[in-house]
């Protein structure tokens, strides 16, 4: 009897399209484990961001908004 062979395991996952928005880094700490992840959070406004610095109990960094190739720097002010 001939063994069938395929694709074994968890299939891949493809690269999420980051939209048009505003974006922070937040590192998260797992206490689980000691480890540290980088997460990116999108906002649409800049209140929504202030908000989100504000409010943090994690390490944030705003990096910009990001216009489909790259990030623009964006004043907080």
């Amino acid at each position: 009897m001939a063994e069938k062979k395929g694709k074994q395991g968890r299939p891949a996952t493809k690269p999420v399209e980051k939209r048009k928005a505003f974006y922070v880094q937040v590192k998260v700490f797992n206490s689980m484990n000691n480890t540290t992840n980088n997460v990116l959070i999108s906002r649409d406004t800049i209140a929504e961001i202030k908000q989100l610095l504000r409010h943090s109990r994690q390490e944030v960094e705003f990096l910009g908004f990001w216009n489909g190739k790259k990030f623009e720097p964006v004043s907080l002010n």
